[in-house]
């Protein structure tokens, strides 16, 4: 399985009630890909409208399929980038 960072930044116009009104079904989902070890951590950057995932699947289809099975994906321009492991590491 491979390693990806997806970067989803807010649409234009999305409120803050459009957010809060998906949050409870997104920790929801976000909880099951973690059971699943397709998702990893999630930081919100909210000054910034922008979530950083850390996802993992076979390839950049497969991922963006797990993130846009998150209610919040219909909020977000998604861009998805493989990781590699810093230089000289043994991973």
């Amino acid at each position: 399985m491979n390693s990806y960072m997806v970067v989803a930044t807010f649409k234009e116009g999305v409120t803050q009630e459009e957010i809060r009104a998906l949050i409870p079904a997104e920790q929801v989902q976000a909880k099951l890909l973690e059971e699943q070890g397709l998702l990893g951590s999630i930081k919100v950057a909210m000054p910034k409208r922008t979530v950083f995932l850390e996802a993992f699947g076979q390839d950049d289809q497969r991922v963006l399929e797990t993130i846009l099975s998150l209610p919040l994906a219909a909020l977000w321009d998604i861009e998805v980038l493989p990781t590699t492991p810093p230089a000289g590491s043994s991973v």
